[in-house]
């Protein structure tokens, strides 16, 4: 697939599968997520599933069990979930089976095995197989775009997991006014309560105390 042909599919599906980011005007965090799945697409909202759960149990300590994008968007206009926000790298689902209608994912074969290929392929920034790369070059622009909105918003920035942290970096996007937090995993598997990631974890924890 040549570029156009990928930047028109990636349109589309933009049109038809997308979960909108969960921004608010007071945002002071924001955690940097991959893309939406099935949870995410029924409710219409990022991090709805269990990652989400997971989140949540992590910042508030326990008291928390409504997953992060359901509680942030339930409780919009208070503190401190006004200042928490949500930012899928693709706003619609990388993964097959998170993708509702079979007869587009069997339209759009070649595009839809791009978008899983380059959602694993973090070892990499440049792929041998050229639709693979216009389907991150595509990805990285949209993501740069929403990015580019929140130059000059005071934010602690979290990306989360080898794919967002991959992403963020291609995109290359800086403002003084950011801070970000490295190395700080996927929720997925509840990994964001393993001793191996207490350090980076406790910094989110605590950049959330105080807003």
């Amino acid at each position: 697939m040549d570029l156009l042909t990928i930047q028109h599919a990636y349109q589309q599906a933009k049109e038809q599968f997308s979960v909108a980011d969960l921004i608010f005007p007071d945002v002071k965090i924001l955690l940097i997520l991959e893309s939406p799945h099935r949870e995410e697409i029924k409710h219409h909202t990022p991090l709805a599933g269990s990652s989400g759960r997971s989140v949540s149990k992590v910042l508030f300590d326990g008291q928390q069990n409504t997953p992060l994008g359901l509680l942030l968007k339930e409780n919009r206009d208070e503190e401190p979930y006004c200042r928490l926000g949500i930012l899928n790298v693709c706003s619609f689902p990388l993964q097959a089976a998170a993708i509702p209608d079979r007869k587009w994912r069997e339209d759009h074969a070649e595009f839809v095995q791009a978008a899983e290929k380059v959602r694993v392929g973090n070892e990499k920034d440049v792929y041998r197989n050229e639709t693979w790369n216009a389907f991150q070059e595509t990805m990285l622009q949209d993501f740069k775009q929403r990015l580019k909105v929140l130059l000059n918003q005071p934010l602690v920035i979290v990306p989360c997991g080898r794919f967002a942290q991959k992403q963020f970096r291609l995109a290359d996007v800086h403002s003084s006014k950011w801070r970000v937090v490295n190395d700080v995993p996927h929720p997925s598997y509840n990994s964001w309560a393993k001793e191996r990631y207490r350090g980076q974890i406790t910094e989110v924890v605590e950049a959330v105390a105080e807003v």
